[in-house]
């Protein structure tokens, strides 16, 4: 008896400590964007998102993932994912929903501008979080990505620093090309791509101001070594899509009636009774 319950109590044990270190892990990476390198990593993506998301009118918008900073400028609506169990307290009094980015809670072509802001890396499963932005994205929406990039110097940091890993190097980097390849799995268009932030990762802010040059050295001369990128993909339109053009081309290749197929002495015979 001992023995099953010791069994009975392992699992919700083992469930807390999981879900407790999630939150733990959450709450670094927080804390971690909130230092002058996360600053200056945020501040470039932000800078670059509100110049690659096309004009428009975007009614909804909502935001998930670890970082707290706003991406939705462009939207009349905007709402910002928090995970659960998480004790931030926006002072600034926008809408925030508790929800993981893998489960959101909105109904199906509902959201005009969803932002993913460093999200995918710290996901257990990416492929979801894409899939479900994909549910939740309205025609015409838009669908941002913010990442670190797996096959720059800030990639080369995280594989070669020591484990257990903590705070931003606990992610599993993604590239610009496999998360290209996802979105164009899901049937959403490529508008714009960007590398970015070529800086190596030190904390010195004088450093940082030093070497601000490679900004623009780095995107010329080496851009698959940037540290960061920002990807910005549109769900396209019912009519626009192209779904149904095999099912046109089937229609129009389809074969004649057996009747007209027939020689013509054969079909226009008259049959004598």
């Amino acid at each position: 008896m001992m023995f099953l319950g010791k069994r009975g109590d392992s699992r919700p044990q083992a469930l807390m400590r999981s879900a407790d270190q999630k939150v733990e892990q959450h709450n670094d990476l927080a804390d971690w964007f909130q230092t002058t390198l996360g600053a200056e990593v945020i501040s470039e993506a932000r800078k670059w998102v509100s110049q690659l998301v096309p004009p428009g009118y975007y009614r909804t918008g909502f935001q998930v993932g670890p970082c707290r900073d706003g991406f939705l400028q462009n939207a009349e609506h905007a709402c910002f994912g928090l995970a659960p169990q998480d004790p931030f307290h926006d002072e600034a009094g926008r809408r925030q929903v508790e929800c993981l980015a893998e489960q959101l809670p909105f109904g199906a072509r509902s959201i005009d501008l969803l932002v993913l802001p460093f999200t995918l890396e710290f996901s257990a499963d990416p492929h979801t979080v894409l899939r479900e932005a994909n549910g939740v994205l309205s025609p015409e929406g838009c669908l941002v990505v913010c990442g670190f990039n797996r096959w720059g110097l800030w990639g080369l940091r995280r594989a070669v620093s020591f484990r257990p890993r903590r705070g931003l190097w606990a992610g599993n980097f993604l590239s610009l090309n496999q998360i290209q390849d996802w979105t164009r799995l899901l049937g959403l268009d490529l508008v714009a791509a960007r590398s970015m932030f070529y800086r190596p990762p030190i904390r010195s802010v004088a450093l940082l101001n030093r070497i601000s040059f490679l900004e623009a050295a780095g995107d010329r001369w080496w851009p698959m070594l940037s540290g960061a990128f920002v990807l910005v993909v549109k769900k396209r339109a019912f009519a626009q899509s192209t779904f149904l053009e095999p099912v046109r081309a089937s229609r129009q290749s389809r074969r004649k009636p057996f009747a007209s197929a027939l020689p013509r002495q054969v079909a226009n015979r008259k049959v004598h009774l």
